[in-house]
């Protein structure tokens, strides 16, 4: 029992020790500080005494409170740290037993559908106008969804940090074409270089699709953010329908730090939406 408390004393004295004897240092220096002023102002007898006591006590308490407050802004911190963490594990959660399953379950029912009642080889305009409006609304909300729920705005300006673009694969000519990018300021390139578009087509496309990030350790560079963009952090997940190569939904941010491992799971799922869009065409 005495070495399990002397054990216990000593890790208490090794993670807080200094920071105690640095206050008793504080308070003492701000007693003496306030004891001199007193006692140099030239005063006198029990007066001067008292004075120094009051200076004295009034000085201590400052230390205190100060010290105190600091106590309370770290442990604000520390509490506004756990729930981030907290968060973050819901998060995870939510992507891997709740999006993951729901976007696989659509994608395998529209693909059923495609295939047990294609569409007619001679499709009405109007019909072709309402799919292909229909397929934009949806690329809208998971540019977005991927930009709130990755890197969203921060004040005090709330511009958006994070950019979501869609590459169109092109299987003629082995080429990528911009589809959409938000937000629609700061735009990538709308063609991809043959160099680049090699790149996405053997490491992304082909194989069945995998996906592709840049998080400073593994990766720290690519083609996709050129020097200067201001974006460091990428993730590239292919879109891919049965056979169909579809294209490459990719999603930068200004720093590594901004992407964790649980928004592959998120790219992916929004990816599987996004193909089943395109399912019916």
């Amino acid at each position: 029992m005495i070495a399990e408390l002397h054990v216990r004393m000593t890790q208490w004295l090794a993670r807080r020790g200094i920071h105690y004897l640095f206050l008793l240092f504080s308070a003492a220096l701000g007693v003496a500080v306030a004891v001199v002023s007193v006692w140099a102002d030239g005063t006198t007898g029990a007066d001067k005494e008292r004075w120094a006591l009051i200076a004295g006590v009034s000085a201590f308490g400052v230390v205190l409170i100060t010290h105190f407050e600091k106590r309370l802004v770290e442990k604000a911190k520390k509490r506004a740290e756990e729930r981030a963490i907290r968060a973050e594990a819901d998060m995870t959660m939510l992507y891997s037993t709740t999006l993951r399953p729901l976007s696989d379950k659509v994608k395998a029912l529209t693909a059923l559908y495609a295939t047990a009642a294609p569409l007619p080889s001679s499709v009405p305009s109007q019909t072709v106008f309402d799919l292909d409006q229909a397929r934009k609304d949806i690329l809208d909300q998971v540019l977005l969804g991927a930009i709130a729920l990755t890197a969203p705005p921060v004040g005090p300006s709330f511009i958006p940090r994070a950019r979501c673009s869609f590459y169109l694969y092109d299987a003629t000519t082995g080429g990528f074409t911009l589809a959409r990018s938000l937000p629609g300021y700061r735009t990538p390139r709308a063609v991809i270089d043959p160099v680049g578009a090699a790149h996405m087509k053997n490491e992304i496309l082909a194989g069945g699709g995998k996906t592709f990030r840049i998080d400073g350790a593994q990766v720290t560079q690519s083609y996709l953010v050129p020097a200067g963009t201001g974006y460091k952090a990428v993730i590239a997940v292919p879109v891919i329908h049965g056979t169909r190569e579809i294209g490459v939904l990719s999603l930068d941010a200004p720093s590594f730090s901004d992407f964790i491992d649980p928004h592959v799971t998120l790219m992916e799922s929004l990816a599987d939406i996004l193909a089943a869009s395109y399912a019916l065409k």
